[in-house]
């Protein structure tokens, strides 16, 4: 079932990245991203998404420990979709590589 997990979480990432090469702007992603986190269409125009990407490399940094990884992978090993601010850092780190 982990494995499972696993790969769904995966392939949650590449339809990330579909929608990346389809919209063509990460900012677009991201905010959608944002608003399937939790944000209300009524507040759509207060999301700010350079905070949500400073958030993302927060939580980044603060799990590249032993420790960090070991409650990262505590965190979400039973979940179906990466966390938010995570898909939003590998939309980030996507769009500005040259794959």
């Amino acid at each position: 079932e982990e494995a499972l997990m696993r790969w769904l979480r995966a392939a949650e990432l590449t339809c990330d990245r579909a929608a990346l090469l389809v919209a063509q702007d990460p900012r677009v992603v991201v905010a959608s991203l944002m608003k399937l986190a939790g944000g209300s269409p009524s507040f759509s125009h207060e999301l700010n998404i350079d905070a949500f990407l400073e958030q993302a490399r927060s939580y980044d940094e603060a799990t590249n420990s032993i420790m960090g990884w070991y409650l990262r992978n505590a965190q979400t090993r039973a979940l179906s979709h990466p966390l938010p601010v995570m898909r939003a850092k590998e939309i980030d780190r996507w769009a500005k590589s040259t794959e």
